[in-house]
């Protein structure tokens, strides 16, 4: 079994489904409500150990209930949360979250200073098969960057705005959500963008972008990888089970392509069903990875 080191952010998400996306300072009544473990490093390493591998998912919960709660939903799936910081000056991280009944999703987040962290809190003489990071703790990310990289072993960054220069440059694997290159590269063109990221860094770029699928360069080419056609329930979380099976796919030695409608696959069966992170799937049946 590939071991995989995750790092980022952890939340506790309350997940409310409505008919519609609230618009207005009114009351509105959910048909159904889903208490969750959260955040997108989380959710990463929540995918990457339901689809085969061994998650060991490091990031900073307060001394409090959603920290305790945090380590219990954790541990049911199997991750390893010996190296979780606990600190006594922040609170856990927590998202209220509304759905709406074509799977769109609305986020409130909220999120205490202090939760990065630097290389004296990592595990020291331990090597990984891959490294995986949402960037969203800038020192943390970095560090692990480079030690996918000393180690020879994929390192991959979850790029979300804001995108940290430096781990995209220490990157083996950028995976951008569309707001993400938009940002970083000041331009909406994705071939462009792409163009523009392939001449600051020397790494495979990709771009994920809802049920359009992931795009990416060949040469100079702009491919795109659709997903299966689906019905989708609930989008939340996606993009994350899609960068923990890319990077399950590639810690194993699967070919970019394959790796990407691999993850393409598993983002769209958790699409299928309600439940965020909950919905992610158990390993499965596909032509991709085997």
């Amino acid at each position: 079994m590939k071991s995989i080191l995750v790092v980022g952010l952890v939340t506790v998400d309350l997940i409310y489904y409505l008919n519609k996306l609230p618009n207005k300072g009114i009351k509105y009544v959910s048909k159904k409500q889903i208490f969750s473990t959260g955040g997108n490093a989380c959710n990463a390493s929540i995918a990457i150990s339901r689809l085969g591998g061994s998650a060991t998912f490091v990031g900073s919960i307060g001394n409090d209930f959603f920290g305790d709660y945090i380590i219990k939903e954790l541990k049911k799936e199997n991750i390893d949360t010996d190296h979780l910081l606990i600190k006594n000056n922040i609170k856990t991280p927590n998202s209220s979250i509304t759905i709406d009944t074509n799977g769109e999703r609305q986020i409130v987040n909220f999120r205490s200073d202090n939760l990065d962290f630097d290389q004296n809190n990592f595990i020291e003489k331990n090597i990984f098969n891959a490294y995986l990071t949402d960037g969203r703790l800038k020192n943390a990310s970095i560090f692990i960057l480079k030690e996918a990289k000393k180690n020879k072993k994929p390192g991959v960054l979850d790029a979300e705005t804001p995108v940290c220069e430096r781990a995209v440059k220490e990157a083996s694997h950028v995976a951008f959500s569309m707001q993400g290159l938009e940002s970083f590269t000041n331009t909406k063109s994705i071939k462009k963008a792409l163009k523009i990221v392939k001449n600051f860094a020397s790494n495979f770029s990709c771009v994920t972008n809802g049920e359009k699928g992931v795009f990416f360069l060949d040469n100079d080419d702009l491919l795109q990888l659709k997903p299966p056609k689906i019905n989708a329930k609930d989008t939340l979380a996606a993009g994350d089970v899609w960068h923990g099976a890319f990077t399950y796919a590639v810690s194993i030695g699967t070919p970019i392509v394959n790796a990407c409608k691999y993850a393409n696959l598993a983002a769209s069966k958790k699409c299928e069903n309600l439940g965020g992170i909950k919905a992610t799937p158990y390993k499965f049946k596909n032509d991709y990875v085997k």
